[in-house]
């Protein structure tokens, strides 16, 4: 089979490689379309913790089940599918594993005419969606799910702001807050990113660079009650300028720096959480998935490539061009 493989020099380049067969309790899916992470321009810059190489890139993937291994439901032949991104963090946990591991380095991705995956991984796509929008919207749905709806136990009516709305999960963490009833803001260092978050339904936008954003977004909101954020400040006391009583801010990134300065006593005096989140776990991604089937959510897809391609789609994802998911197709 075809795969994405990135080596011990940190080439990139497409491979053929033996197809696998499944074992016991996997299945072979032959994959359609799979989305690029920003995790997949670190690894092959050599920038992630961990490194282990040869692998095949990928986190995201949608397809169809060809093969099962024995102890697994053959009702799973033929079924189209979208693939639980990870390892390690089972229905029954809160929190998951020391060893959680993402798809696509160490184990082999999702950048491959097959794939071979535990089939308890498996989910069901949702039909209305393309097999790019299935594969675009599950590492990014599934931490804008957990970091809105779990951590930031999100509720209709209240305001939120997502930061870098040109990403992956803010454009699914818009679709998500939209359609559970709030009121949502976005900002970007792009004019045309913001407008395009408008006409898909956001109340307003700010542009990071303009100093005085945080006095902008007051204005215009009337306050905030959660924040989708994987670019902090690092003067998060600047927050306090926009932030309603008993607001949450649900970091799932720290792109723009690793340290703040932060107030405690006016953060406590205000009653305002500061959350963690990562990823999610499998009872989180079943949930989005029916969230997502139940309001026929659009996914965006900014772009899609032939894997033969993939330089030209790995050069726009390091432009920061997007709006939404770049997606190989694979087949």
């Amino acid at each position: 089979m075809r795969a994405l493989l990135l080596n011990e020099n940190k080439d990139l380049s497409i491979q053929e490689i033996p197809t696998p067969s499944p074992g016991p309790g996997e299945a072979l899916v032959k994959i359609q379309a799979a989305a690029l992470n920003h995790r997949d321009l670190w690894i092959q810059k050599g920038l992630y913790p961990g490194i282990e190489l040869p692998s095949v890139l990928g986190s995201d993937g949608s397809g169809t089940v060809e093969q099962v291994g024995e102890g697994v439901d053959d009702s799973w032949l033929g079924r189209e599918v979208v693939i639980y991104p990870a390892n390690g963090w089972t229905k029954g946990q809160t929190w998951p594993d020391r060893n959680y591991r993402v798809l696509g380095m160490p184990k082999n991705g999702t950048m491959a005419e097959y794939l071979l995956i535990d089939a308890q991984n498996l989910y069901d796509k949702p039909s209305h969606l393309s097999w790019p929008q299935a594969a675009a919207c599950l590492l990014a749905g599934l931490t804008a799910w957990r970091a809105l709806m779990v951590r930031g136990a999100l509720q209709a009516g209240e305001h939120v702001l997502i930061t870098g709305i040109g990403g992956g999960v803010a454009q699914l963490g818009l679709q998500l807050a939209l359609q559970s009833g709030a009121k949502v803001y976005v900002s970007s260092g792009s004019p045309e990113k913001i407008a395009a978050a408008k006409s898909m339904g956001a109340s307003g936008g700010v542009n990071y660079k303009e100093d005085d954003w945080p006095e902008q977004l007051k204005a215009m909101s009337g306050g905030i009650d959660v924040v989708l954020d994987s670019s902090p400040l690092a003067d998060l006391n600047r927050y306090l300028r926009f932030l309603n009583t008993g607001a949450r801010i649900a970091y799932y990134g720290a792109t723009a720096t690793r340290e703040a300065h932060l107030n405690l006593g006016k953060f406590f005096f205000k009653q305002i959480s500061l959350l963690g989140s990562t990823m999610g776990s499998m009872v989180d991604f079943g949930n989005m998935l029916d969230f997502i089937a139940e309001h026929k959510i659009d996914v965006p897809v900014d772009s899609t490539y032939p894997m033969s391609e993939f330089r030209s789609a790995f050069e726009r994802m390091q432009r920061g061009e997007q709006m939404g998911k770049i997606v190989l197709l694979t087949q």
